[in-house]
């Protein structure tokens, strides 16, 4: 497995509206029938890039790309002709849905559909009130790890459609549930530079489920509130230096210089340190060398500690930054809900970044997701 940014937040995340209970309407035979003889309006991708949507004659055609190479990985029909079949077919909407990939899970509940959730990876990572209490009914499974699935369990939960994170592998056991007629989807969401391009893949998570009216919506008012934040940061001259990241062993591991934290930082009115590294994954440096960089750094963003004491046991050499004292921020005291609502709610991370690097920005009004480590 390949190791990305990702470590920064984790796992995988995402889940916001806690009132969801609309289930998607299945389409009886005669709404499917008009359905397939129609070719639906355009959806327009603007900011990610690692998926594509053209409308075709009864649905839709789905290509993911490789998130290294940028080429058409794969090519999927997303329709609502149910007589269809195929490996890469998909009938719409999808009723059940195992989601493996906890963004996942917050853009359903963006769109009132935490209801279509089967099964999720592991529960000890929700933080949806309405996803724990439908596993406590006995309406939602845990599947575990997605390289070891478990066939039967899914089978037996009437799963229709397993979205993965799609780390590195083919999902295993890709062929046996297919042969099941159980469709599976990777999720690159995770993998794009922009966070906007993050958010926009509730597009994608809309036409799934039958809701793109409501995936769209809430994509607009995202990106008009992503983008206001972003004149008003303007007005502000100076330009705070930032770091992000923490020390793994003999190594800082941080976000790379076109990574979607890079531009946060950037986007917030920051200086991100090492935004000239290539890449949208992760680089790695010599303790040494960060030390060397940062000392007149005053922020320090995402340790992945919760406190100082920790963070200084873990690695002395912490003490040595200048942010140690008292600029280091990390993540939600309920990193379940950083996990599972910040890839779908980009303005609200850019505002407390903003508020983080210039305290004089709309002083006093609380963080949405960040807090100042404990010592």
């Amino acid at each position: 497995m390949k190791v990305y940014f990702v470590l920064f937040f984790g796992l995988l995340f995402v889940a916001c509206g806690e009132s969801s209970t609309q289930q998607p309407a299945a389409k009886n035979t005669a709404e499917l029938n008009a359905l397939k003889n129609e070719v639906p309006p355009p959806i327009v991708v603007e900011f990610a890039q690692n998926f594509r949507v053209k409308s075709v004659l009864g649905g839709y055609e789905l290509s993911l790309l490789d998130p290294n190479s940028h080429k058409v990985e794969a090519v999927y029909q997303l329709t609502y002709d149910h007589s269809k079949k195929g490996e890469k077919v998909i009938h719409i909407p999808v009723q059940n849905i195992a989601t493996l990939s906890q963004t996942t899970v917050g853009m359903l509940s963006k769109i009132d559909a935490l209801v279509t959730i089967t099964g999720v990876s592991n529960m000890n990572y929700a933080h949806s009130p309405q996803l724990k209490k439908r596993f406590k009914a006995g309406k939602i499974e845990e599947f575990g790890d997605e390289t070891h699935p478990p066939i039967e369990r899914i089978v037996k939960s009437n799963t229709q459609l397993i979205i993965y994170s799609g780390f590195g592998d083919e999902f295993d056991g890709n062929g046996k549930l297919q042969k099941l007629g159980i469709a599976s989807i990777p999720n690159y969401e995770w993998r794009e530079h922009h966070p906007l391009g993050r958010a926009e893949w509730i597009k994608f998570i809309g036409i799934l489920v039958g809701k793109v009216d409501a995936s769209h919506a809430v994509f607009k008012d995202i990106k008009s509130s992503y983008q206001h934040l972003c004149t008003k940061i303007d007005a502000l001259k100076d330009t705070p230096k930032v770091i992000s990241g923490n020390f793994y062993s003999d190594q800082w591991t941080a976000p790379a210089g076109d990574s979607y934290m890079a531009i946060l930082i950037k986007d917030a009115g920051g200086k991100y340190v090492y935004q000239g590294k290539k890449g949208t994954g992760s680089i790695f440096l010599p303790i040494e060398k960060v030390i060397a960089d940062n000392q007149q750094t005053p922020y320090w963003i995402q340790p992945g500690i919760s406190s100082k004491k920790t963070l200084s046991e873990m690695n002395p050499k912490a003490t040595y930054l200048s942010a140690y004292e008292n600029g280091i921020y990390c993540y939600s005291h309920d990193m379940n809900r950083f996990w599972e609502n910040s890839a779908i709610e980009p303005q609200k991370v850019l505002e407390d970044l903003m508020h983080i690097f210039h305290p004089q920005f709309e002083a006093g009004k609380p963080l949405h997701y960040y807090k100042r480590i404990a010592n």
